[in-house]
């Protein structure tokens, strides 16, 4: 089943709103300990290539981060966001669609 979804701009500032107003990571969610979540996302431009970081949303401190397309199974139950972080020197302000869900 979906647990978050939606489309963020990758970061290019460290913040989570910048100051055009963009959103540049997900709303927060609620993860819980020992369940399996698949977490998929696109970017879009020819180049890009974005990692995710999920994100203690009490924190800021990363539990996680993955290149591409999998599973994550938190060790513990928490308020948690994403934001992607391009990977290519000099690229970002590119669109990001993401989706987690829990694994079938």
């Amino acid at each position: 089943s979906s647990v978050s979804q939606g489309s963020v701009l990758d970061f290019a500032v460290e913040k989570c709103l910048d100051g055009d107003g963009n959103q540049r990571c997900s709303k927060p969610f609620l993860v819980t300990k020992s369940t399996c979540y698949e977490i998929e996302w696109t970017t879009e431009g020819t180049l890009s290539h974005t990692t995710v970081e999920v994100r203690d949303a009490g924190s800021d401190e990363i539990v996680y981060y993955r290149d591409t397309n999998g599973q994550w199974t938190p060790e513990k139950g928490e308020l948690v966001y994403l934001d992607f972080k391009p990977k290519v020197y000099k690229t970002g302000n590119d669109t990001v669609d993401y989706k987690v869900t829990t694994c079938e």
